[in-house]
């Protein structure tokens, strides 16, 4: 058989068509029979019978003539699927290196089309690594659609409406655990701050956990064993824990014999039995090691009313979640009969069930993120619109070019699939160069500060968080994928106009003047020039508003002075002072603080301003009826030295300060700020009046007196002052403080010499968290700071993208109607004139664009009612601004070609073809 391969480049210079499996299959069968025929032939002349030499040429074939004959198709298709892979390959090297020409031919277009798609899809790719690490991505634990977060939910009564997120009581967990059905694992969690008191003294975050903790996540200890889990079988159980990996390298120095070893927390022993798997730090998110929780303090342990942890649970695989629900009320029921709450008289509490991975993140957060995924998304669209004119300006100039080609035998698809292959390698050099952006994006986000991710409700976990965002290979496809789809897309439209015209109706358009003509060549660029408008328009709302938002924000008067202080927590070990030593402790430590120069106040806090409220309770009076608990505001509980208000600038409106002489075991006095004081005594002095207070020993006998009104500072920034009452430290002693530093010099810097005097005074109590005022300020604007700059930024890319669009087509359409400008020119039109005919016409395309853009608007921003503060999204200052701004941004971009028109020569441009 004579074997003969047409090849690729034979089949184009013949113009010859790939065939078809059937056709194959026919050659193939009429080559066997004329092999065969052959044969016989050969055999009956050396005398074989006709019948024998027929048998003899099908036995050289193989076993039977159906094998020999599908063995050859198998063969030929084969040869054909090679020559086709070939020659797909070969047309697009072809074409990829008739691209690269191309592009390299016009250097400037292909940096303009590289640079905008670059910033769209890099800009866009780093808040998808964003939404991938804190919305898409399935949490590290097995199986982690099973994982239930459990909350208990307090009831609707009267105005107060009922939270669905309260955390958990020790005794109303135990009854939970003992009667529920639907899940095969339940354990609860808390993390805290601790001291590691062996070895160097260090402050470090923890959790105290169930002894099912790990089992209930699917995880194991990578070293040693966990809990077990008898160990939650009573209060007061073994002495153990589980450390991370973190805390393990850098104590033990990742030594596996670490078993055994004793770990001392708060001044009590623990047993390390288990090392916790590799970057696990809890749901917490911060936690270093696990203590169970059975070895909590007692009283947080027998108190039905206290509630204090959150509760994990893996549902069984045959419990939907709708049965989850159910069973969730039912307990809430049979937990209000068990363990009755006096504040809201007989309306039964209940409970609540999530799935643990709508709880990995703030709802804020998640909507901010979200909403700046779809901002990006935006500058994205507009960048592919840009590049989409570009490439139609670039086509309409190839227009001969093409219909040249066509003309001498080029298919059109043939030319459409070269065209689209330029837009797609186009879209690659930018996905390539978008990575650099999106490094540097994600690199930024991943330094985003925790105050951003830090949990606002008891419904969050900490198990994600910013500093997880990287550029990894989900992002990476992402971003190839997303450049394929522009260049396919976004380059297809631009090929099929391209080839749309013959070679006679490219010549003519060559000679055509008139303003019809023109416009007809120009219409799809205006159109995506509108678009772009538009598009920015939304995005220029979006920024504006919370821009405008951020500004109102930082304005308001937060009631305190945040200039030259300095902050630094400090916490006493259970153990390491008696509480009645308390007192005589904290005094001899702001006399040591008062001594360090250049220190003009140092006083003592638990809860400073901005720091969104720490402790809240319900305030009684004594000798009246107990109030409707139900619709009986909470107040705000802080405690406070005598010298707080000074160093904060918080001033006195009535009554006095809290003094010295308010010592342990005097007469219990406070103060209330003056939200308060109105709310309680609107039309009265609320200096004498006594209360009881729920928190701090004050809710006993008669109460308190309240000695004092000081000036309001706000807890929330984003709302007004609320109820506040202050303890003296000295009546009611604390061990976790704040101490707060005033300075005439540069309190950054004052941070060594205060450690070293703090040090002097209680050498083995942690000192951290160390910060000036103003940076605990800032962190309360920190959400609104984030999502503005991004916002801002991604606006001010798309206000760029719509004016160099506009800037596009105005510089085109000045160049295509140069004669015609000529001879306005020629017949006495004014250069003014010619210019106001450009300029006019660029900002009517803008005026389309933000009428289109407007109403856009007014329907997107919506979805950031919940961001704004003391602001609406449909403002009209921020629509005022914003359209002045675009307007402005259209009228330079068309002054430019609308200059070089006015400069026109009218002869040369008589000579132009």
């Amino acid at each position: 058989m004579i074997r003969f391969l047409l090849r690729p480049g034979v089949r184009r210079l013949f113009r010859l068509p790939l065939r078809t499996n059937a056709a194959i299959h026919a050659d193939v069968d009429d080559e066997l029979e004329s092999l065969i025929a052959i044969r016989v032939e050969h055999l009956i002349a050396r005398g074989i019978p006709p019948t024998d030499a027929r048998a003899e040429a099908l036995g050289r074939l193989g076993a039977t003539l159906d094998d020999a004959r599908q063995q050859l198709h198998q063969s030929a298709e084969h040869r054909e699927r090679h020559m086709r892979l070939r020659e797909h390959l070969e047309t697009l090297a072809q074409d990829l290196r008739y691209a690269a020409r191309g592009l390299a031919r016009r250097p400037a277009f292909t940096a303009v089309a590289v640079l905008t798609l670059a910033i769209g899809i890099g800009a866009t790719t780093a808040i998808f690594s964003a939404v991938n690490v804190l919305i898409l991505r399935p949490l590290p634990y097995a199986n982690p659609g099973e994982l239930m977060k459990l909350s208990l939910v307090t009831p609707t009564v009267g105005g107060r409406k009922g939270n669905n997120q309260v955390v958990w009581s020790y005794p109303k967990y135990t009854l939970f655990r003992d009667s529920q059905q639907p899940f095969s694992e339940v354990a609860p969690f808390d993390g805290e701050p601790f001291v590691l008191t062996s070895g160097d003294v260090e402050r470090v975050n923890g959790e105290y956990v169930g002894a099912t903790y790990l089992r209930t996540l699917g995880l194991r200890p990578i070293v040693g064993r966990d809990f077990e889990r008898a160990a939650d079988a009573h209060v007061g159980g073994p002495m153990e824990v589980i450390i991370g990996t973190s805390l393990w390298e850098r104590r033990f120095n990742a030594d596996p014999n670490v078993i055994g070893r004793v770990l001392a927390v708060d001044r009590k022993s623990y047993t390390i039995v288990g090392v916790a798997p590799r970057a696990f730090k809890g749901l917490s998110g911060q936690a270093e090691f696990f203590l169970p929780i059975t070895t909590s303090p007692p009283d947080q342990l027998s108190e039905a009313q206290s509630h204090w942890f959150n509760v994990v649970a893996r549902r069984k695989p045959n419990v939907s979640a709708a049965q989850v629900e159910a069973a969730m009320i039912a307990f809430g029921k049979r937990m209000s009969e068990t363990y009755p709450d006096n504040f809201v008289g007989k309306a039964a509490w209940s409970a609540h069930s999530i799935s643990l991975d709508d709880a990995r993140v703030a709802p804020v957060v998640k909507r901010s993120v979200l909403i700046l995924f779809g901002a990006v998304g935006f500058v994205l669209l507009i960048a592919c619109v840009n590049v989409a004119n570009l490439q139609l300006g670039r086509a309409s100039s190839r227009r001969r070019e093409i219909a040249v080609r066509m003309a001498i035998g080029a298919g059109r698809g043939r030319l459409v699939r070269l065209l689209v292959t330029e837009s797609v390698l186009l879209a690659l050099i930018g996905g390539v160069v978008a990575l650099v952006i999106a490094w540097i994006g994600t690199r930024g986000l991943s330094a985003v500060s925790p105050q951003l991710t830090a949990r606002t409700g008891s419904a969050t976990i900490g198990a994600v968080d910013f500093a997880a965002i990287r550029l990894d290979w989900t992002a990476l496809a992402f971003a190839l994928g997303l450049a394929l789809a522009i260049g396919v897309l976004f380059g297809l439209a631009p090929a099929l106009q391209a080839t749309r015209s013959t070679l006679s109706n490219a010549l003519k358009e060559g000679r055509t003047d008139s303003t019809t003509g023109v416009a007809k060549a120009f219409t799809g660029r205006r159109v995506l020039v509108v678009v772009e408008v538009a598009l920015a328009l939304v995005l220029l709302a979006g920024s504006g508003l919370m821009i405008r938002s951020l500004t109102k924000m930082l304005a308001i008067d937060t009631g305190f002075d945040a200039s030259h202080v300095l902050t630094l927590r400090l916490t006493v070990p259970e153990g390491g002072l008696a509480r009645d030593s308390l007192p005589g402790f904290y005094t001899q430590l702001l006399q040591r603080l008062r001594a360090v120069p250049g220190v003009t106040d140092a006083s003592l806090g638990s809860c400073p301003p901005l720091s969104g409220g720490c402790n809240k309770t319900l305030v009684t009076f004594p000798g009246q009826p107990e109030p409707d608990f139900a619709h009986q505001p909470l107040t705000g509980v802080s405690w406070a030295s005598p010298d707080y208000f000074s160093t904060l600038r918080i001033p006195l409106k009535r009554g006095r300060m809290i003094t010295d002489a308010d010592r342990f075991g005097g007469p219990k006095v406070l103060l209330i700020n003056e939200a308060g004081a109105r709310t309680l005594w609107p039309n009265e002095n609320a200096v004498g009046k006594r209360v009881k207070i729920g928190q701090g020993g004050f809710n006993g006998g008669d109460g308190a007196e309240i000695v004092g009104v000081v000036g309001d500072s706000r807890q929330l920034v984003d709302s007004a002052a609320r109820t506040e009452v202050y303890l003296p430290f000295a009546q009611s002693p604390r061990s976790g403080i704040i101490i707060l530093v005033r300075s005439t010099r540069d309190v950054a810097s004052l941070g060594p010499e205060l450690r070293r005097a703090i040090h002097e005074v209680a050498p083995s109590f942690p000192v951290y968290d160390l910060q000036t005022m103003s940076a605990r300020a800032a962190k309360a604007t920190a959400q609104a700071r984030f999502s503005a700059s991004l916002l801002g930024l991604f606006a001010l890319t798309a206000l760029s993208l719509a004016a160099v669009g506009i800037y596009g087509v105005m510089a085109l359409a000045v160049a295509a109607r140069t004669r015609e400008i000529g001879i306005r020119i020629a017949l006495g039109a004014d250069r003014g004139r010619v210019q106001r005919l450009v300029v006019g016409e660029g900002v009517a395309l803008a005026l389309f664009g933000t009428i289109i853009g407007v109403s856009g608007a007014l329907l997107a921003t919506r979805v950031m009612r919940s961001l704004l503060f003391d602001l609406t999204p449909s403002d009209p200052v921020t629509y005022v601004t914003i359209v002045t701004i675009l307007a402005a941004a259209a009228i330079v971009a068309s002054w430019i070609p609308a200059r070089r028109a006015s400069r026109v020569d009218p002869v040369v441009a008589l000579r132009t073809e």
